[in-house]
């Protein structure tokens, strides 16, 4: 599509590094489940995957990723899956130009379903006639300028040789499935886990650039909620993320808001 001076094209590997210089400026957290997907899709090089960019004056103004749902081969879904539509979109963009530069490249004889993060982008779907919304999981995601540390209890890293620690708690970890790069805290209490912590990488590695890492899987046992030990252990590893020079991103259902 060419107009307003703007040109929507397929990407290749080599615009990696200016679609996450893209994604960087517009906010990494709030993109890094669309970075890890560009990322991948641009390492596999599927058919049933797409990576777009818009650019206007050869400057990257919009980024999306889309996955073909009628593309994939029956042996790569999982049993039974049907997820009820024909493709899954997550984008962002600059502005509402590169929207609809973006979206006009979609199939449009097909049901699609969009993560949207950006509220520009949110708002013109929302005008879109026949376009229904749901609500998703809440992020949250704070700056080194802006975090304020929440003193407490000694926080300690957690490894499968303390597996022993959670024997006969409701929250048990699974060691074995989890990657080099996962790393567990918690808070002990007499002796046994009260309240623990995954944390781990969702972008890329790459060299110089910051990483968004997750703050997820967080519990606390029963017997020790409301004392304020889930806030400093997630106030902890906020801290630690931070001062690595990465991004933050911790995210919970939206009933569990608290």
């Amino acid at each position: 599509m060419n107009a307003k001076n703007i040109i929507v094209t397929t990407a290749s590997r080599s615009d990696f590094e200016n679609i996450l210089a893209f994604l960087d400026r517009q906010g990494l957290a709030e993109n890094a489940w669309l970075t890890g997907s560009v990322f991948a899709a641009l390492q596999r090089d599927e058919v049933w995957e797409t990576v777009l960019t818009c650019r206007r004056r050869h400057q990257i103004v919009g980024v999306a990723y889309m996955l073909n749902q009628r593309k994939v081969p029956v042996e790569n879904r999982a049993p039974g899956y049907d997820p009820g539509y024909d493709y899954d979109i997550e984008m962002d963009a600059e502005d509402a130009s590169a929207v609809e530069a973006m979206i006009a490249d979609f199939p449009s004889d097909q049901l699609g379903h969009f993560s949207i993060f950006r509220p520009l982008i949110q708002a013109y779907f929302e005008a879109l006639p026949g376009v229904s919304r749901r609500e998703g999981d809440l992020y949250f995601t704070v700056s080194l300028e802006r975090f304020c540390s929440v003193a407490g209890e000694e926080v300690v890293e957690l490894t499968a040789a303390d597996a022993g620690l959670f024997e006969g708690y409701e929250r048990q970890h699974r060691w074995e499935y989890m990657g080099e790069e996962h790393r567990v805290f918690g808070i002990v209490r007499d002796g046994r886990v009260a309240t623990s912590t995954g944390v781990a990488p969702i972008t890329p590695a790459r060299a110089m650039k910051r990483r968004v890492i997750a703050i997820s899987g967080l519990y606390t046992e029963t017997r020790y909620r409301r004392m304020g030990l889930g806030k400093r252990l997630v106030s902890y590893v906020t801290e630690l993320i931070l001062r690595d020079g990465h991004a933050p991103l911790y995210w919970t259902e939206p009933d569990n808001a608290a």
